[in-house]
Order: C-alpha cells, then structure tokens, then sequence
C-alpha cells in the first residue's frame, strides 16, 4: 500500500491541521501537535524501542478514537470493518509522512 497518508488542511475554529487517512473512508483529523506525537509512537514501535501492545488517540478534532493493536508484523485497526492492517514498511511511511507535515515550515 503506498499512498498519500496526509494532507493539510484548515479547520474553522482549531486553525490548520493534518487529514491522516489509513484507507479511503476512514481518517482523522490531527492538530499538529497531535501529528507530531502519533508520528513519534508509530515510529518507536516499528524500531521496537517501545514495547506498547497498542497505540491509541483520541483528537480533538475527530469523531473516532485512533487505535491500533501492534502486531509482530505491523499494526491493525480493528475499529474499522474489516479490519486493516499495514505492515512494518506502510507504518514506516506514515510515521514519516506525519513527522514531515507536522514540521513548522519557516
């Protein structure tokens, strides 16, 4: 799966954002802040250096929680029927595509 995970976005009443979207139909809206840390988690349990069973968040800007159970091959969102999985490499490119979008552009 290699696709476009982020865009940016502005809300009316919380300013800019980030869209992360897993698969068509579900995504959820991040301040940058909240990018900046969900980037982080995904990328230390990829590296391993976190040993979490899940990665959770609840933004403020979105109807859904983000949760995702760590499997030993990737993560999997089992809120979302059927459930999608994404392995080691797409958890890679997400975490990056949200570190990246999330940075201040000076």
């Amino acid at each position: 799966m290699s696709h476009e995970y982020v865009a940016a976005f502005a809300h009316r009443g919380l300013g800019p954002m980030i869209r992360l979207t897993i698969v068509e139909g579900y995504s959820f809206d991040l301040t940058y802040q909240e990018a900046q840390i969900l980037s982080r988690a995904l990328a230390a349990v990829k590296a391993k250096t976190s040993s979490v069973e899940d990665v959770y968040m609840s933004p403020i800007a979105s109807d859904g929680d983000f949760f995702a159970k760590v499997l030993p091959d990737g993560i999997v969102f089992e809120a979302k029927t059927p459930p999608v999985t994404l392995t080691w490499p797409e958890v890679g490119e997400m975490a990056q595509a949200l570190a990246a979008a999330s940075t201040p552009k000076e």
